[in-house]
């Protein structure tokens, strides 16, 4: 079971990073940042949003 769990925690992490170099090459090309106050959604409203 830890394996698993080892595997897990290492495909997060690589694809956290592939999504951080991806956020920050599409900023680059558009001059601007991608996620703001007004399009970033709390935590506490994320779990509303997948239930619908």
């Amino acid at each position: 079971m830890l394996r698993d769990n080892t595997e897990n925690e290492q495909a997060a992490e690589s694809g956290g990073a592939i999504a951080g170099t991806t956020r920050k090459d599409i900023e680059k090309k558009l001059g601007r940042k991608v996620v703001t106050e007004e399009n970033f959604l709390p935590s506490s409203k994320q779990k509303e949003f997948r239930d619908k």
